[in-house]
C-alpha cells in the first residue's frame, strides 16, 4: 500500500511540474499554486472513477441490462460528455474560479469572528484514533446535507427548472449521474463545501468523500434490476431504491419522485418519510413535454435551454418585487 501510495504522489507531483507549473508561473498564477496541486489529484481522481464506470458497472449493465437495448441509446451519448466534463474537472474547475474567491472571504469573515470549524474529533476523541471511522462519520454528515439539498431541488420551482435536466433522461444508466446544469451543480458544490467546512471536515478528506459518494450515486444509477436484499436496500442505495425516485409520473402516481432522495444511505427517507419499496419497475423521464425535450438536445443546448426555464422560474418572483415596490 505504501508503495502504491508513494506511486501516486510522485505521478501527481511529475503531472503539476510538467504541465500545470509551468502554465501558472508563464500567466503569473502564482496565487493558484497551491489550488492548482490539488486540481491535478482531483482530475486523476477523475481518470479512476470514469475507469471504475466504464468498466466495472458497465459490465453489470451489459450482464443484467434492466432494458434492453434500443433505438433510445443515442440518447445516453450526452450522459456521457456530462461525465467526461465533470470527472476530468472542466465543469468542477470553473466551478472552483467562481466560487473561491466566496468561499476564501467567508473563511476569513468565519475567522475574524473567533468561530473554529468544531473539528469532530474534539467532540468524540475517541473517532480520532480509527481514520475508517472518522471517515465514515463526516461521510454520514455529508449524505444528511445532500439528501436535503436535493429535496430542495424538488420542492423549489426555480431550482427544479434545473434539476429537471437530471430526470428528463428516459434512458437512466451509470452515466446518468452527472447529468447536470451547471448552475445546478455550482449551487449544490457551494453549499456542500460551505457545509463541510462548517462541521470541520478537511479539503484532504472532502476530496475522498466526495469521490466516493459519486461513485455509489453512478452505480445507483445503473440500467440493472438489481437488489441488496430487504437489509442491504436500508443500508445503502440501490439501482432498484433510486430508479423509483426517477420514476415518470402517471395520474395515480402523480408525486412519484418526491420519494428516494437519499444519495447513499436510505435511512434518511426512512427517517423523515419519502421512501419507498416495492417491486414495481416503472419508466423513467419526465411527464413534462417541454422538460422531455432534452433528449433531443445536445451538451450545449441543453444547458441553454434549461437556463432558459430557469429565468422563467425566477421571472414571477422579480415581477411580484417590482410592482411592490
Amino acid at each position: 500500500m505504501r508503495d502504491l501510495i508513494d506511486l501516486w504522489v510522485g505521478a501527481q507531483a511529475w503531472l503539476f511540474e510538467t504541465l500545470v507549473s509551468p502554465i501558472l508561473f508563464k500567466y503569473g498564477l502564482m496565487a493558484w499554486y497551491e489550488p492548482g496541486y490539488s486540481a491535478v489529484e482531483f482530475v486523476m481522481l477523475g481518470v479512476v472513477q470514469i475507469a471504475v464506470i466504464a468498466i466495472g458497472m458497465r459490465f453489470f449493465e451489459r450482464r443484467w441490462p434492466l432494458e434492453k437495448a434500443g433505438e433510445d441509446d443515442k440518447l445516453i451519448m450526452v450522459d456521457r460528455v456530462y461525465t467526461m466534463l465533470n470527472k476530468l474537472g472542466v465543469i468542477p474547475l470553473a466551478i472552483f474560479i467562481l466560487t473561491y474567491p466566496l468561499v476564501q472571504e467567508i473563511e476569513l469573515t468565519v475567522r475574524t469572528w473567533g468561530y473554529m470549524p468544531p473539528r469532530l474529533e474534539r467532540l468524540l476523541p475517541w473517532i480520532g484514533d480509527n481514520a475508517l471511522v472518522s471517515f465514515l462519520v463526516y461521510f454520514v454528515l455529508y449524505d444528511f446535507a445532500a439528501y436535503w439539498l436535493h429535496r430542495g431541488q424538488h420542492a423549489f420551482g426555480w431550482w427544479w427548472a434545473l434539476h429537471s435536466l437530471h430526470h428528463s433522461q428516459r434512458r437512466m444508466t451509470v452515466w446518468t449521474d452527472d447529468r447536470n446544469h451547471v448552475i445546478d451543480d455550482l449551487i449544490i458544490t457551494l453549499a456542500l463545501v460551505l457545509f463541510s467546512q462548517f462541521v470541520g471536515v478537511q479539503p484532504g478528506e472532502y476530496v475522498v468523500i466526495l469521490m466516493v459518494g459519486r461513485l455509489i450515486e453512478s452505480w445507483s444509477h445503473a440500467n440493472v434490476d438489481m437488489s441488496f436484499g430487504w437489509l442491504g436496500e436500508r443500508l445503502l442505495v440501490s439501482p432498484r431504491f433510486h430508479r423509483l425516485h426517477h420514476a415518470l409520473s402517471t395520474p395515480t402516481e402523480r408525486h412519484i419522485q418526491d420519494h428516494n432522495f437519499a444519495p447513499v444511505f436510505p435511512i434518511w427517507d426512512i427517517l423523515f418519510g419519502t421512501a419507498i419499496y416495492d417491486e414495481k419497475i416503472r419508466p423513467t423521464g419526465v411527464d413534462d413535454a417541454t422538460v422531455d425535450a432534452d433528449n433531443g438536445r445536445g451538451w450545449i443546448a441543453q444547458q441553454a435551454t434549461v437556463f432558459g426555464r430557469f429565468v422563467r422560474a425566477l421571472l414571477p418572483r422579480f415581477s411580484r418585487r417590482a410592482s411592490a415596490q
